[in-house]
């Protein structure tokens, strides 16, 4: 009898007992004392009581009670399944995330909804002393007049479709932009007219916020008033309150910067502090200065943070809760182990994906969690994936191959009428690449995230890499990430970007990382072959090593890898010091024309 036949067998056993108008806490007591004390002791306890039964009968359970607990522990495993000590944190969580839920539903449910539009309002009106906005930088502009030829060029393109523009500052160069200072200041202070919104609904789009181009072009995800709602309530879904004062280095074209921070803050109407960018040199003594509580984190930041020379006033701080995604499991512990016992709350989304998953239970290296309940409410699925086609892998009857526990798979996100999937604005083309149709059973619809990661017997989620930076060599599926945090332990090592390059000849890509030394240190070529030989397997271990002065980011500091593949390791094109994996003389070595040329040739093997 297979698992879900005797839990079956089990339920209709224990119904029927609770039918009969008899106790069912012995077979859960009988099954509480299995798995916490163990078998030998357990049935030696079980076996205490059946022999006192003659003097506790007249306040012990019905013999049907006593069969029933000996059923059940006969038909349930002998250890709890691997998630179950979660539980009490998967309801609270599965609890929070449907009060959330509701309460957005009933929001929505007014004609025209309350958006946050809204919720500003009366936050302004209940509290119009409460700061809400706090500017770091030099002026008054969130966003600046250094954009001005950027908004020049397209200006007249704007203008036809009757899009007015405006400088966060007091004046303006520009003709036909205006100046929004001077139109605040101008500006009266009644409510906007409710009229204007009054064909707004809930998946209305409220911002069109560009993708950072991962997988093709940058496009225009559209972000519903919906979805804006739910971004925004994160904040207090990770315990946030009014009280709270929120610092944020994030750029304000970004979802985490603008939806989660800045709206997030006037939802919850706790206080933002906006920084004009990331400086590790002022970044604690702002949070000192403003009084925060919660910073916002995204890719390299809180490893930037740590990199950064220690102080004595590393801990002098009020900050307790940290929130962002991208923080590498080694970065996680060190940035506890030096700024204090600061709470993270991890998460795994994209701006125009339908589906997000928080690290509620705090496991260090996770990106999420999900449980059997929250699969109920938001299905996905990580399946085999083709790296080659960069799509799913699919089986006799054309559907998706699920992944087993801790193995690399594609993450899927379930389409449904709850968590749709809306797309860019633009050619529906652009929002149909996206989509994956029978994964699970024919004509179901799953939203592609492009992401590889793992989940572990417990349901947490571990992120490994985008399926484009992931490169196959050696007939093997390399993790850039796993290879950077591999490298990351080498001392001499500041950062690490790890990326595959084609070589002529070769079937794939082979791995190779640009990297920037530590201050002081000098590139070691044989410790760090040493190194690579002992915790890298052969396929994954960088052939090549590029050392740089500085390794490009993007605006959310995330490496930037498509210039490093496209130069490769190439000594014409590239000035950089570079070094090639050696294993006659066991280390890494300067890379020569000529051994750039015999391993072009084919006559260098790798």
């Amino acid at each position: 009898m297979g698992v879900w036949q005797r839990l079956a067998v089990l339920l209709l056993l224990l119904l029927l007992v609770g039918a009969l108008g008899q106790p069912v806490w012995p077979a859960a007591v009988a099954v509480a004392l299995r798995w916490l004390l163990g078998d030998p002791l357990c049935f030696l306890l079980l076996g205490l009581a059946a022999l006192a039964r003659p003097w506790v009968g007249p306040w012990g359970p019905h013999s049907l009670g006593l069969v029933t607990a000996a059923l059940t522990l006969t038909l349930l495993p002998t250890q709890p399944p691997p998630g179950l000590r979660w539980l009490p944190a998967d309801m609270t969580f599965l609890a929070k995330l449907l009060r959330l839920g509701l309460s957005i539903r009933a929001r929505l449910r007014h004609q025209p909804p309350d958006t946050f539009v809204d919720a500003f309002e009366r936050r302004a009106r209940a509290q119009p002393g409460q700061v809400c906005l706090v500017w770091t930088g030099p002026g008054a502009c969130a966003v600046t007049v250094d954009l001005r030829d950027n908004l020049e060029e397209v200006l007249p393109k704007l203008q036809a479709v009757d899009i007015h523009c405006f400088y966060l500052s007091h004046t303006s160069a520009t003709p036909g932009v205006g100046s929004l200072g001077a139109a605040l200041d101008t500006a009266p202070s009644d409510p906007v007219p409710a009229h204007l919104r009054s064909e707004t609904r809930r998946r209305s789009p409220a911002l069109f916020i560009y993708t950072s181009g991962t997988t093709g072009l940058p496009k225009p995800a559209i972000l519903t008033h919906e979805r804006v709602l739910q971004v925004s309530k994160t904040l207090s879904l990770c315990g946030a309150t009014a009280d709270d004062v929120v610092y944020s280095v994030l750029p304000l074209y970004h979802v985490m910067g603008l939806v989660l921070g800045v709206l997030g803050c006037l939802e919850l109407g706790a206080t933002c502090v906006l920084a004009p960018k990331f400086s590790a040199s002022c970044f604690w003594n702002d949070c000192r200065q403003h009084g925060v509580t919660v910073i916002q984190y995204v890719g390299e930041v809180l490893r930037y943070l740590c990199n950064a020379p220690q102080r004595p006033e590393d801990r002098v701080h009020r900050v307790r809760l940290a929130m962002g995604n991208g923080l590498r499991g080694d970065v996680w512990e060190a940035f506890q182990k030096r700024f204090g016992p600061i709470q993270i709350w991890e998460f795994y989304g994209s701006t125009e994906g339908n589906v997000g998953l928080v690290n509620y239970a705090g496991r260090c290296g996770a990106v999420g969690k999900t449980s059997c309940l929250l699969q109920i409410l938001s299905p996905l699925e990580l399946v085999q994936f083709d790296m080659e086609a960069a799509e799913p892998v699919r089986d006799k009857q054309g559907l998706c191959i699920p992944v087993g526990p801790g193995e690399a798979g594609l993450l899927l996100t379930k389409v449904l009428s709850h968590s749709p999937f809306m797309g860019y604005r633009g050619p529906r083309e652009l929002s149909e690449r996206k989509l994956v149709r029978s994964v699970k059973r024919p004509g179901d619809i799953y939203y592609n995230t492009g992401d590889v990661l793992t989940m572990d017997h417990e349901g947490f989620v571990y992120f490994q890499d985008r399926l484009g930076d992931t490169f196959r060599w050696k007939g093997e599926n390399v993790s850039t990430r796993e290879v950077e945090g591999v490298l990351s332990l080498v001392d001499f090592l500041q950062e690490v970007n790890v990326y595959g390059v084609p070589v002529p000849g070769c079937e794939g890509k082979v791995g190779m990382a640009a990297v920037r030394l530590a201050p002081g240190q000098t590139f070691d070529g044989q410790k760090l072959y040493q190194h690579v030989l002992t915790w890298l397997p052969t396929y994954a271990a960088p052939h090549f090593i590029r050392i740089q002065d500085t390794l490009e980011i993007t605006s959310t500091f995330k490496l930037v890898k498509s210039q490093l593949v496209k130069e490769g390791f190439d000594v014409g094109v590239i000035t950089d010091p570079l070094f090639i994996l050696d294993r006659r003389a066991q280390a890494f070595r300067p890379l020569t024309a000529d051994t750039y040329r015999d391993v072009c040739e084919g006559t260098w093997k790798l």
